[in-house]
């Protein structure tokens, strides 16, 4: 595997991440793998972000801790970034007159880093142009610095900015030239190698997890989406916002995380499929209508997007440690799907299946994601879209057998698997009723303890009916693999990175959470001589539960819980330790 990379810093506000993703644009375009991260405070402008770009010779979705160029927009980046900077690296920054200090000249010196100062105030000067449009000029010093050719950025630079006419697009191209002036005059004899190129896979799509859900979404047939803006949900509500005109889909950010819970309930109760999302503080406010979903027997879906807390914590960054409470959060036991996406392919992959369990089983579905992957960049190739299959379940829309039903038939403590018969309010059909009280068979009020004992156990048979139809956990590797990993989520990525060209370690991977399926697990785990678990959180939530499933432990956890992501170089060494 041969990878390089670059980051990009400065104050939120300047455009960082057009330079990232146009450089990926262009990179992706030629056949070359790339994976974007980016990091931010939770300020609107000002703090300190950047987006950093991976660039590799095959597949990845993993971050490194070190650059091989580093591009400075503002002086933050000058103080906190110039240890992430690779031997024979190359640092390009913006600030005139910057005078290292003693300490960080002789880091540069020992690692023999390339350090080039474009005077980009007087550039801006020279065309009076606002700083924003300076970007392009950086981009174009990188883009030569990667070596390639400068008429392939002034034809993406041509269809970005297509709509806003010719005088921007020549702006934009006479920055373009700036920035191949700079480079031929002042670092001629500077370039960065590029990993080799794969023609496969210059079809492919740039897109964050975020949007590959909203077309999950799409695709699953949801027709609704109601939420409120929660960070790292929030880019999830903007992309299906900016798409309902082509999508056809009803899109309300409601006033709050209740509301938009309940608006969704209230939407698959009439038979339409409807999604929501949220965070942690979010979930707290929606557990209750997951709960009367769960009595109700109705189908809901929602998205909880992970980020490191508790509070407010770090609104942010990233984490894994709201797993457990997707599972046993909300008031009493009823019958839940918990499940998790990793990357690109099953956020959107998964979306479908998140409906169809849904309303097969009659129960709330919860999809986990996170920061990392929400707003990470994934190269993906194009989706199929024959492989999704409609499933609605027990669901009675024929007038015929609309006819045989009576209201007992709703709730009847004898259905098969837990799963009676459902129709929906409009139905020329017998009525029932739905409220979050015990009840009997036509929903209505009944407190006694025989009838108590009989609908709880008719929901929770649909947990063993669940469990037997849900996919085991995926293993990437060999059976007989001595080392065994376990994870989830954003882990995936990285994990599959770093033992790409490991020999004796294989990975199982769960996707889905609650109800957990162990069987895989446990005979691999009896054939390992090494059991090591991966998880961003301080308490290993897959692993307790696990242990409270099982009774297996692992041998080594590796635990992260700072808000970043696992890194290739961070990690490798731990897994073949």
């Amino acid at each position: 595997m041969s990878r390089i990379s670059f980051k990009v810093t400065g104050a939120q506000g300047q455009g960082i991440n057009s330079v990232g993703e146009m450089v990926a644009k262009g990179l992706k375009r030629a056949g070359h793998h790339v994976f974007g991260y980016r990091e931010y405070n939770s300020v609107i402008k000002g703090g300190h972000s950047s987006y950093q770009l991976d660039i590799c010779d095959c597949h990845i979705e993993s971050s490194e801790t070190k650059v091989d160029m580093l591009v400075c927009l503002n002086y933050i980046g000058l103080k906190r970034d110039l240890g992430s900077i690779k031997k024979d690296g190359v640092l390009l920054h913006l600030i005139p007159d910057w005078k290292f200090s003693a300490e960080d000249q002789k880091l540069l010196d020992d690692n023999n880093v390339n350090v080039l100062y474009l005077p980009m105030e007087k550039i801006l000067k020279e065309h009076g142009s606002r700083p924003i449009v300076g970007n392009m000029c950086v981009t174009a010093v990188v883009w030569g610095l990667l070596g390639r050719n400068y008429d392939t950025l002034k034809d993406m630079a041509a269809e970005q900015f297509a709509h806003k006419g010719e005088k921007v697009i020549k702006l934009n191209h006479d920055f373009i030239d700036e920035g191949k002036k700079f480079k031929e005059e002042s670092a001629s004899e500077v370039v960065i190698d590029v990993p080799a190129a794969d023609s496969s896979r210059t079809d492919d799509l740039l897109v964050t997890g975020s949007e590959a859900m909203g077309m999950g979404m799409v695709h699953a047939g949801c027709r609704m989406y109601c939420g409120y803006p929660m960070t790292p949900s929030s880019p999830l509500l903007k992309y299906i916002a900016d798409n309902q005109n082509e999508t056809k889909m009803v899109v309300k950010q409601a006033e709050d995380e209740i509301t938009a819970m309940q608006m969704v309930s209230g939407a698959m109760w009439m038979g339409t499929r409807a999604a929501t999302a949220t965070s942690g503080g979010g979930y707290d406010l929606m557990s209750e209508t997951l709960s009367l979903n769960g009595i109700i027997e109705n189908p809901s879906v929602m998205v909880l997007a992970m980020r490191q807390g508790p509070s407010t914590g770090l609104p942010t960054w990233s984490g894994q440690g709201d797993m457990l409470l997707s599972i046993f959060g909300s008031h009493g036991e009823y019958p839940r799907l918990v499940m998790s996406v990793s990357d690109a392919q099953d956020s959107f992959d998964l979306m479908p299946e998140a409906f169809n369990y849904a309303e097969e089983y009659q129960l709330p579905v919860t999809i986990l994601t996170d920061k990392h992957i929400a707003e990470g960049l994934y190269m993906q190739p194009q989706y199929d879209l024959k492989k999704a299959k409609i499933r609605r379940g027990n669901l009675v829309t024929d007038q015929k057998e609309l006819d045989k039903l009576v209201s007992a038939d709703r709730y009847n403590p004898s259905a098969k698997d837990g799963v009676s018969p459902r129709w929906l309010p409009g139905s020329k059909a017998v009525t029932y009723c739905a409220q979050g009280d015990e009840h009997d068979g036509e929903g209505n009020v009944e407190e006694g303890g025989e009838n108590a004992v009989q609908q709880m156990d008719k929901r929770m048979k649909k947990v063993e009916a669940m469990k037997a139809a849900l996919p085991d956990p995926e293993l990437f590797g060999d059976e007989n693999a001595e080392t065994l990993i376990v994870s989830w989520g954003s882990n995936k990525g990285c994990i599959l990175d770093a033992i790409k060209n490991q020999k004796g370690i294989a990975y199982l991977h769960y996707s889905y959470l609650w109800p957990l399926k162990t069987e895989k697990l446990e005979a691999l785990a009896a054939k390992a001589k090494k059991t090591i678990f991966v998880e961003a959180s301080y308490q290993g939530h897959l692993a307790k539960l696990i242990k409270m499933e099982t009774g297996l432990s692992f041998d080594h956890q590796i635990l992260k819980y700072d808000g970043r992501p696992f890194f290739f170089d961070e990690l490798l060494p731990q897994l073949v330790s």
